[in-house]
């Protein structure tokens, strides 16, 4: 049976070699007729006959975002396998024509919930805030005051991938978990070892919170010096979800007077933070360059996810992560 026509598209090719590299890219040629050649957006117009044969489009970071009349060319198209996160931003117009999208969000989930799961246990060990008086006051060890994870009061903000994949994690450390997010059931909080509670619940109880929220038009700066504020003692959030959500001004008022908190932020608006930001200057605050996600050889597992999802789909057998017209909503 001849394989299925297939093209790489993509503006950034360095983006291309990191997440299929290492063997993936013979990998995916065993399952397609692989055009030898990355096509970027702009050589789209050189490719008329290849395009109309194309059957399949794989991608990653750097996807360009295609109009209506540039998508009908491709006459023969059935599906996009997009080797990274968020599809929102081209992949409406697929949808709208019975193009079938997949994203590899699941398998990008994968590191950035393990490295918030890093950070929040040693958050509830009072990992931070004990470095930091430790350095500060030279005291005897003992002197310092330590609680353990165990029974810790932890806040998961948006039940996606990630924010379902930490609350996984966390189950066998014995830390109490709280889910905010007005589109998850109380049956599946349960399932994922959680109680569902509300934003201003969460930031009066939880001795930590970690931010997975959608970075969508209806989440920008809710969280605001109010609910900072409303922390308790020696209280860590935790940011790798995006910028946008924090309210930093108010963030950072609240970081001024409450000594006693901590900022993990891997994630800001803008990123980065303007040069004299106080978040890089703040004790309290430690800031990451976006590191939680896909990195490094972590980025072949964004490879391997759409190849088996070809792999599923050239079998027949149902798909784990295709993205519906209707999820975008919700997307960040």
């Amino acid at each position: 049976m001849r394989k299925p026509e297939a093209i790489i598209l993509c503006d950034s090719p360095e983006s291309v070699m990191k997440v299929f590299g290492h063997g993936r890219l013979e990998k995916l040629a065993k399952l397609v007729n692989l055009h030898h050649e990355i096509i970027s957006g702009k050589e789209l117009g050189k490719h008329k006959n290849l395009l109309t044969s194309c059957r399949y489009i794989f991608s990653t970071w750097g996807m360009p975002a295609l109009d209506a009349a540039q998508i009908s060319a491709m006459k023969n198209l059935k599906a996009v396998f997009y080797a990274a996160g968020s599809v929102k931003y081209f992949a409406e117009p697929f949808l709208k024509r019975g193009i079938r999208v997949i994203s590899a969000w699941g398998a990008n989930a994968k590191p950035t919930a393990a490295f918030a799961l890093g950070q929040v246990l040693l958050s509830c060990k009072g990992y931070f805030g004990s470095v930091r008086n430790y350095k500060a006051t030279k005291a005897d060890v003992w002197s310092i005051s330590k609680e353990g994870f165990y029974g810790c009061k932890c806040g998961i903000i948006g039940a996606g991938k990630v924010g379902s994949t930490l609350a996984e994690l966390l189950k066998p450390f014995g830390i109490e978990v709280f889910i905010a997010d007005p589109y998850l059931s109380v049956r599946r909080a349960r399932q994922l070892g959680a109680v569902k509670t509300s934003l201003k619940h969460m930031f009066k109880d939880c001795l930590v919170i970690s931010n997975h929220m959608p970075d969508i038009k209806t989440t920008k700066g809710v969280l605001g010096a109010g609910l900072f504020g409303s922390m308790p003692p020696d209280a860590t959030f935790i940011n790798t979800g995006r910028g946008a959500q924090v309210d930093e001004a108010g963030l950072i008022r609240v970081l001024r007077k409450r000594k006693d908190l901590t900022a993990l932020l891997d994630v800001t608006y803008p990123e980065p933070p303007v040069k004299n930001s106080a978040l890089f200057k703040l004790p309290n605050v430690i800031i990451s360059p976006h590191i939680a996600g896909a990195y490094g050889k972590e980025q072949v597992l964004l490879a391997d996810c759409v190849i088996d999802e070809c792999s599923a789909l050239i079998a027949g057998k149902p798909w784990k992560y295709e993205v519906k017209l209707k999820m975008l909503e919700r997307m960040g």
